[in-house]
């Protein structure tokens, strides 16, 4: 458990960095503090933010000799990061929770049952059981899911077999249930039918099946994109507090559907439904690609953003399954740690060729394996739409030579980060006050030989601004060099490079600035854990990588972009940011907690943005 030594705290730090550009300057200043090697006992559980007497409190969570209680170290500092007061307690679980709405704990273990939608080799859909065991970790106040898959399951309907399965299912962890978009066939052999009319279907952990809705096409129609909605309710996880559902469709054609095709490809439709599968939203659009792959959707003030990389290829005649050649969406329910168990049980537990010739194998594709091919594309735009009250505010689309024409590079940085359409992942959506649009990825490439071949080596991140309309203003590219630090010497089977960064902003308070943090690895962090037998002994190495934050700023009014600093960069130890809580805002300031590898100092850096 981390400890403050001290009621005073030692300060080694206080850093104020100014950027080059006098009108982009990153006002943060940073505080570390020497702490116990007793840290590994337990873990940060959150940080609480007192506003009425400007205070934070950084909690952290110790396991307890009892089972009704936890122990519970409370730091208290004010917004100047000086250390006013040590509390050390115990205290019982039911209040904790209560209390803090980060404290997650429902027990040492448990377990829960649940299911798993797929398609099977012919495209029907096929339904598993699955066991799902949650065991919690002391160490870093997060459970540990193992999943058991179990055996291949009929519905309770009398129709399931005229079900296809082109992807769309969204698993409901509260309720234990499962809803699928499924195509119907109405009479065997329908396969026409089953692209235009979809049944929205809800099925518990007893397969017990109930259609709850229907979406009909005028054309045969496949969805695109399947997800729940993201928003910025970070306290909430959708598991907890699930989200609606959104879906979007695009017209199919080609040979064998060419007579029935929509004359249009580019008639995309939206479609909205709750947790409960019941429609909420359901309206066609015109898209100005006819490929574009949808990557988000978003909730900003009641407005749902989608966005996403496209390749725009005769619009007029060509359908995306003509581009694509595959599918965009996951047929399987299952991530890539289930499908991996699934594939080496064979479905319902017998062997592989035997599942696969009763027609009941697992045959779908996750969402991550089709990213995995999707991302290796060329792209000739990107787009991004808007909707509210139910209807298309707007859908933009720029081209990549519309992206070169803006480019912008920090004043130390030589060359552009090239954004050529090719190789690369979006990582994100944010907003500025004023309705401006700012999209996040980075690019990649990927080793073609030696240990690591194979795999993608991440450098230059980009941060798109587009304005209230979704017209293109600015593409800022950044190159990164997290090459330095990749895990080498620590034998590592990942460096630190292989991991993409993830971007925040944070607006001063004059609305002049854009603060942009960059979470990066820095480290890979090795760890062995060693198991005594009656005869032998099994050492488990793990790795895991360990994150700070970049940050630089952006100014509003020319578009210019400073230089980039990392926290705790002018002391000699490195530090790193804590797992699970990490950041908190104070009125005008935002604070940002980190660590040193061996956990035996804390830092604390306060980022201002009053101006």
């Amino acid at each position: 458990m981390i400890k403050i030594i001290s009621q005073t705290a030692k300060v080694a730090s206080m850093l104020l960095f100014t950027a080059q550009l006098a009108s982009a300057q990153v006002p943060i200043i940073e505080k570390d503090f020497d702490i116990s090697r007793k840290s590994k006992n337990g873990y940060l559980g959150g940080i609480d933010v007192n506003n009425d007497k400007q205070t934070i409190d950084m909690v952290f969570v110790l396991k307890s000799s009892t089972k009704r209680k936890v122990k519970k170290e409370v730091y208290t500092f004010d917004k100047n990061l000086n250390l006013l007061n040590t509390v050390k307690e115990e205290e019982e679980i039911e209040k904790m929770k209560k209390k803090y709405k980060w404290f997650n704990f429902k027990g040492d273990s448990y377990v829960s049952n649940s299911l798993n939608a797929s398609a099977n080799l012919t495209g029907k859909l096929v339904f598993r059981k699955k066991q799902i065991t949650w065991k919690y970790l002391w160490l870093n106040g997060s459970y540990n899911k193992t999943v058991k898959q179990l055996e291949k399951v009929k519905p309770t309907t009398d129709n399931a077999e005229k079900y296809f399965f082109r992807g769309g299912a969204y698993e409901v962890e509260s309720d234990s249930t499962i809803l699928v978009i499924a195509g119907k066939q109405a009479s065997k052999g329908d396969y026409l039918g089953s692209m235009m009319h979809y049944d929205i279907l809800s099925c518990d952990n007893q397969v017990n099946i109930k259609t709850v809705g229907n979406i009909d096409f005028a054309y045969p129609n496949a969805p695109i994109y399947s997800g729940p909605l993201e928003d910025d309710v970070e306290e909430l996880s959708n598991d907890d507090f699930p989200r609606d559902w959104i879906l979007i469709f695009a017209p199919q054609g080609g040979p064998g559907l060419n007579k029935a095709a929509d004359p249009k490809p580019t008639n995309y439709t939206y479609v909205r439904l709750n947790a409960q599968g019941q429609l909420i939203e359901k309206f066609n659009f015109n898209s100005p690609s006819n490929g574009w792959r949808v990557l988000g959707a978003y909730e900003k003030n009641g407005s749902v953003f989608t966005y996403g990389s496209a390749t725009t290829k005769d619009p007029e005649s060509k359908y995306i399954n003509q581009i694509y050649k595959m599918n965009i969406v996951a047929t399987t329910s299952a991530d890539a740690e289930e499908k991996d168990e699934s594939a080496s049980k064979g479905f319902g537990g017998l062997s592989a060729g035997l599942s696969l010739l009763s027609g009941t194998a697992d045959m779908g594709m996750t969402q991550g394996a089709i990213d995995n091919v999707l991302d290796e594309l060329k792209y000739t735009n990107f787009q991004i739409g808007k909707i509210s009250n139910g209807k298309l505010d707007f859908v933009n689309s720029a081209s990549i030579e519309d992206f070169e024409k803006v480019q912008v590079k920090p004043a130390d940085q030589k060359k552009f980060v090239v954004f050529d359409g090719k190789k690369f992942v979006i990582s994100g959506i944010s907003f500025s006050s004023a309705g401006d649009i700012l999209i996040n990825g980075q690019d990649f490439k990927t080793t073609k030989s030696g240990k690591n071949a194979g795999k993608r080596i991440y450098k230059g991140t980009y941060m798109f601004q587009f304005d209230q309309a979704g017209n293109l203003k600015h593409n800022y590219g950044v190159f990164l060099d997290q090459s330095k630090t990749s895990g080498f010497f620590n034998r590592s089977p990942l460096t630190s490079d292989m991991i993409p960064a993830t971007s925040y902003i944070q607006e001063s308070g004059d609305k002049k600035n854009i603060y942009w943090l960059m979470r990066m690895a820095k480290s890979i962090h090795e760890e062995s854990h060693t198991t005594y037998g009656y005869n032998s002994s099994t050492t488990t190495t793990t790795w895991e990588p360990l994150y700070n934050m970049e940050y630089g700023a952006i100014n509003l009014k020319d578009g210019t972009l400073s230089d980039f600093k990392t926290l705790g960069e002018s002391e000699r130890r490195k530090f790193y940011l804590f797992k699970k809580a990490n950041t908190a805002k104070m009125g005008n300031y935002t604070f940002m907690f980190s660590e040193t590898e061996r956990g035996d100092k804390v830092l604390i850096s306060r980022l201002d943005l009053a101006n």
